[in-house]
């Protein structure tokens, strides 16, 4: 009861979110810098084009769902892994991907991966996760007219999220 009370609490916050025309690119760099010492030893490389790139969005949400997929991956990434942030623009919206290398998506939750209540953590016994990170993923993407998706990288060596993102109704 406390997870959809949760899960209710978060569709109303994102679907009241107020957009602004912001930099995306510098916004993405800022909180890159943020992530390198939640991720200790793993490698952070960021791929960032050139100059700013104006976005009309809710840079709140796009941080929330950054440090969603930071956490998932600082998660899953071994000590001694690597982790990838890039923006891709095109004529269509912005790409933002997080990248990190581990263990393959489990090919039976890859449906249900940005559902609300779904989590892959293994948790000590008694300990609670409530599964709610790739949901508000999903979330923030279609408030930005939008969507997201997940795949393994080539060769295995990690997985891959991505958020299409057009930008919110003007």
């Amino acid at each position: 009861v406390r997870a959809m009370s949760e899960a209710s609490r978060i569709e109303q916050a994102i679907a009241s979110a107020e957009a602004e025309r912001f930099d995306l690119r510098a916004l993405l760099a800022d909180c890159a810098e943020g992530y390198r010492d939640l991720l200790g030893a793993r490698r952070l490389d960021v791929h960032l084009p050139d100059g700013a790139h104006a976005f009309h969005g809710a840079p709140d949400l796009i941080v929330q769902a950054l440090d969603k997929l930071i956490d998932n991956a600082s998660g899953f990434c071994p000590p001694e892994g690597w982790v990838r942030i890039a923006l891709e623009t095109g004529e269509s919206g912005v790409r933002i991907r997080v990248a990190n290398q581990g263990p393959r998506l489990p090919e039976a939750m890859r449906h249900r991966l940005f559902d609300s209540l779904v989590s892959l953590r293994e948790h000590p016994r008694g300990a609670v996760h409530l599964g709610l990170g790739l949901y508000v993923v999903r979330l923030v993407c279609e408030v930005h007219r939008g969507h997201a998706e997940a795949d393994d990288l080539p060769g295995g060596e990690g997985v891959v999220f991505t958020l299409h993102l057009r930008g919110m109704g003007r």
